[in-house]
């Protein structure tokens, strides 16, 4: 299966886990301190009714799970610094009442070496004896998966902008594929012949291959993460593929013609649909739809299938 991911920007990302804290703490519990003036001092949310700071962080998708793991080491270490250094106001804003948990919030948690780290660092501020921090004071990392699917679900609607990176299915994938489908290749193979030269035909057949599975892996993320936009896309694209297969394609007679318009028209039906998914998220779902269509109908060439 291919490795799915939002590509996050640090305000989106702020934006959704703000919608994922109201929903564990209640909208009224969560509070933000800015970071415009002079600093937020190790702190984007926190919750005096339950005695918690969260610290929300990001890296650029996709990464190495060693580099993802070392930046987050690296932004626990230096974001804890400053909830030391700034014990004053740690305490006046949770009203004297010592802070328990200290929380690392990230799209992605998938390494052990960053809850070894959270375990030293616990153990780190418990013996600087804070009079602002618990006794039993605990330096936490949580992810989406720390949150219930309804809470994500409406976080990630109330979302501007939707970016999933999807890594390309392995050689492995694509042999599977392909040696399951050779009647969908055959088809394709007919029809790319129509606007191909003959030696590039089987290369395109793959491309097209690869097109269709990373579409099917964007499409099975967004019915997974947010199920209203999937259900706008499905719609969109399902209309489309009705109108094609009852009054034909656009842009002929020429091959190429159809192609240019056909995925055009799609696009901008997708985004119209969901203005909110990226750009290029409707492009790769486009593209691999007009796989699919040419593999199955009901996309067709003049003389071809």
């Amino acid at each position: 299966m291919a490795s799915v991911v939002q590509q996050w920007n640090p305000d989106d990302w702020e934006t959704f886990a703000l919608s994922l804290l109201q929903a564990r703490h209640g909208s009224l519990n969560v509070h933000k301190i800015p970071a415009t003036h002079a600093g937020d001092f190790g702190i984007d949310y926190y919750s005096t009714s339950d005695s918690v700071i969260y610290q929300c962080y990001c890296v650029e998708e996709p990464i190495d799970i060693d580099v993802r793991a070392s930046r987050q080491k690296s932004k626990i270490t230096t974001d804890l610094k400053k909830i030391v250094d700034r014990a004053a106001d740690v305490s006046r804003i949770f009203h004297g009442v010592p802070v328990r948990t200290w929380v690392l919030l990230v799209p992605v948690h998938d390494s052990k070496e960053v809850n070894l780290h959270c375990a030293k660092k616990t153990e780190d501020l418990r013996k600087l004896g804070c009079s602002h921090l618990d006794q039993e004071f605990e330096v936490c990392v949580h992810d989406q998966g720390s949150f219930p699917g309804a809470a994500l679900a409406a976080a990630m609607s109330a979302l501007t902008n939707i970016s999933l990176n999807v890594q390309p299915p392995t050689q492995q994938e694509l042999d599977e594929w392909q040696a399951g489908s050779p009647d969908l290749l055959a088809n394709a193979t007919a029809k790319l012949s129509k606007r191909m030269a003959p030696g590039t035909v089987q290369d395109v057949v793959v491309g097209g291959v690869e097109l269709f599975l990373r579409s099917n892996a964007l499409i099975d993320a967004l019915r997974v993460s947010a199920p209203d936009l999937h259900e706008k896309v499905a719609s969109a694209i399902s209309s489309r593929a009705r109108r094609l297969s009852y009054v034909g394609p656009q842009g002929g007679p020429v091959p190429n013609n159809i192609m240019n318009t056909e995925l055009e028209t799609l696009i901008a039906a997708i985004k119209g649909a969901a203005p909110t998914l990226s750009s290029a998220n409707a492009e790769d779902i486009a593209l691999g739809t007009l796989s699919e269509w040419i593999m199955r109908c009901p996309l067709d060439f003049p003389n071809a299938c």
